[in-house]
């Protein structure tokens, strides 16, 4: 199973983890799906694809040309750690900051970080616009709101020379729209496509912003 992923991520996004990795990763997994068991962060349903519909998204960054080692990013909504959790474990080169509102969500990433000594990753319980500027060079969204709303509160947070990379559906040229419409001062970079190995049809977009 260990080689199949590894086989699908070098397929998808070019590179291969390490096997240290592979052993945090899944770690993580049975983490995860114990405190599902009790806590709801995500549906059964999806559970049983949690590597192909979860994993393989949040790793979807590598397909930015300007992702390396090094970066701060900054994931807003954190939820469950998709992308944060995912990222810290893959890219233990770079810094990650996740933030979630919501106690129970972040009471898991500071579990998980804790059982798999990710010493990279920040963990705040807060909403975003109450945090002060955090300075980061990628800020990340993916399944939590519209682009124009999460751009408005966290706009603060990314340097002059940073990228906004939002995760969405494959519709998402209208909600695009919408932000570049209203936010003038927003660019849009890229909209990458990309397909998760899933039964039915699942494709993705990377969005990548940046400020003029």
């Amino acid at each position: 199973m260990t080689l199949n992923k590894k086989e699908i991520i070098e397929k998808l996004y070019g590179f291969y983890p390490s096997e240290n990795i592979l052993l945090k990763l899944s770690e993580w997994e049975k983490i995860f799906v114990e405190y599902n068991s009790h806590t709801n962060l995500m549906s059964k349903n999806d559970i049983a694809v949690l590597f192909e519909k979860h994993v393989l998204d949040s790793l979807a960054i590598k397909l930015y040309e300007g992702f390396n080692n090094g970066l701060k990013i900054l994931d807003i909504g954190a939820g469950g750690g998709f992308p944060s959790l995912i990222l810290s474990i893959f890219f233990p080169d770079n810094k990650i900051i996740a933030v979630d509102s919501i106690r129970k969500k972040t009471d898991f990433l500071n579990l998980a970080k804790e059982k798999l000594e990710l010493n990279n990753l920040d963990v705040i319980n807060e909403r975003i616009e109450n945090i002060k500027p955090l300075y980061a060079d990628i800020l990340t969204n993916r399944a939590v709101g519209k682009i124009e709303d999460v751009w408005k509160f966290s706009k603060k947070h990314l340097k002059c020379e940073g990228v906004f990379i939002s995760y969405k559906a494959i519709t998402a040229e209208d909600e695009v729209e919408n932000a570049l419409k209203k936010y003038r001062e927003l660019k849009l970079l890229n909209i990458i496509s990309y397909d998760l190995p899933l039964a039915e049809n699942h494709t993705r977009k990377l969005v990548i912003l940046k400020n003029r």
